[in-house]
């Protein structure tokens, strides 16, 4: 369900005013080239190819000016620890917006906005500041590089200078986290206000970066037999992120089968080796269900080993463990994935 970030209860709130720094003016003469066609076009119209994203609506009446997404990254957010702001790295589904508000709109109606829409939406506010605090917190310089280092459709200095070098006028940030299947959704909001140069003149700028969990898949390379042999001897164990299945199911995906041929090519050449298959997930999810999904996935490896490449079912055990054999922190999807895993693992 989209958040409605335009709340008709402050659509009469008064936009906060500063003055411009030195830095500021210096981006305003940067600024007063001749304008682009595509920026003097921006007052009117939105960004061709971009739209809101599904879960965040922009500000009533505010201009798309740029998008860009990412389906795997990380980003850099503000959380607040020990009472002070700082930066930390979240990884995600990314998705970048950045907005030119209507005129007559001050940074901080627009701000309120987002912030009572998040709420609302059962978001948790993580760190949240108002020009004051966030001068005092000197929040702008810390966030001013990321419009910059962030995936967008196209590039100029409007993206890159959206809050220059920490200094731009009504300032506003927030970062909020809400708990969803498949991990945390974060976003976070920054904001400037007016600018006394065409075509952003009277317009504030917006920010708006949203972090969905993103599944990355692994198993798109495969471990061949020389390298089975090896970490069986080395360490009595493989991990084979090449047999691959669904999400929540135990059926063998199509692209397995090379990784599979692998596993039963050591097998042949090695008669006497006895193996068990064991099954391992991340830990979302119920432990009594992750541990009946192992074992059915291990069973299902077994029975692929023994029916299609004629391996001895006596040689071969299934186990399923569950996430009780980690070997990354399940706090992030890289880590998660790697959990994800079937291992051969000598008898």
């Amino acid at each position: 369900m989209t958040i409605d970030t335009v709340s008709r209860t402050h659509r009469r709130a008064r936009g906060m005013s500063a003055s411009l720094s030195g830095a500021a003016l210096a981006l305003l003469c940067a600024l007063s080239a001749p304008l682009s066609a595509r920026a003097a076009d921006a007052v009117n119209s939105d960004r061709a190819g971009g739209a809101d994203h599904p879960l965040l609506s922009r500000y009533e009446g505010s201009i798309l000016y740029m998008f860009g997404d990412d389906p795997a990254a990380t980003a850099q957010l503000v959380f607040e620890e020990k009472g002070k702001p700082v930066l930390r790295p979240v990884e995600g589904r990314i998705a970048n917006r950045l907005y030119w508000g209507p005129k007559g709109r001050g940074p901080l109606e627009v701000f309120r906005n987002y912030r009572q829409a998040l709420a609302a939406a059962g978001f948790q506010i993580m760190f949240a500041c108002e020009t004051a605090q966030c001068e005092k917190s000197r929040v702008q310089p810390l966030i001013s590089d990321l419009p910059r280092k962030v995936s967008w459709a196209a590039w100029d200095v409007y993206v890159s200078g959206t809050f220059d070098s920490g200094s731009q006028p009504g300032f506003h940030y927030l970062s909020a986290r809400k708990t969803v299947p498949g991990g945390t959704t974060y976003v976070q909001v920054g904001l400037v206000g007016s600018s006394a140069n065409p075509p952003i003149a009277g317009r504030v700028r917006q920010f708006v970066q949203i972090i969905e969990p993103a599944r990355i898949e692994l198993g798109k390379v495969k471990v061949d037999a020389k390298a089975i042999q090896g970490g069986l001897a080395r360490d009595g164990k493989i991990a084979l992120y090449g047999v691959t299945f669904d999400t929540n199911k135990a059926v063998l995906r199509a692209e397995s089968g090379t990784q599979l041929e692998e596993m039963a090519s050591v097998l042949k050449a090695t008669p006497a080796l006895k193996v068990f298959i064991v099954g391992h997930t991340d830990n979302q999810g119920e432990l009594q269900a992750n541990t009946l999904l192992s074992q059915q996935r291990a069973d299902a490896v077994v029975a692929a080993l023994s029916g299609r490449y004629g391996i001895a079912p006596a040689r071969l055990v299934a186990r399923g463990v569950a996430n009780l054999a980690p070997v990354s922190s399940n706090d992030a999807e890289e880590g998660r994935a790697r959990n994800r895993r079937v291992e051969m693992v000598v008898r």
